[in-house]
């Protein structure tokens, strides 16, 4: 990356790692990191008047494959 600033090329470094760690999750890992973003965006949408509701997915449910599937298949944050 010639001309760029070296903390540029240390912040798309770093973004790289980021990228291949999480790549390498395990799936439950996974769906448990969208349920984290979705609570997120939940509350602010809620801020907004809008009715959200993220997936209900317990580690429990893990063994229940019919279980991993929203409570709100119509509205997915």
């Amino acid at each position: 990356m010639d001309g760029v600033n070296p903390e540029v090329v240390r912040i798309f470094a770093a973004k790289e790692d980021r990228r291949q760690t999480l790549a390498r999750l395990p799936f439950p890992e996974k769906v448990h990191a969208i349920i984290k973003l979705q609570e997120m965006a939940a509350t602010i949408l809620c801020a907004r008047g809008k009715m959200v509701r993220p997936w209900n997915v317990s580690a429990t449910n893990e063994k229940n494959p019919s279980a991993l599937t929203p409570t709100n298949p119509g509205r997915i944050v």
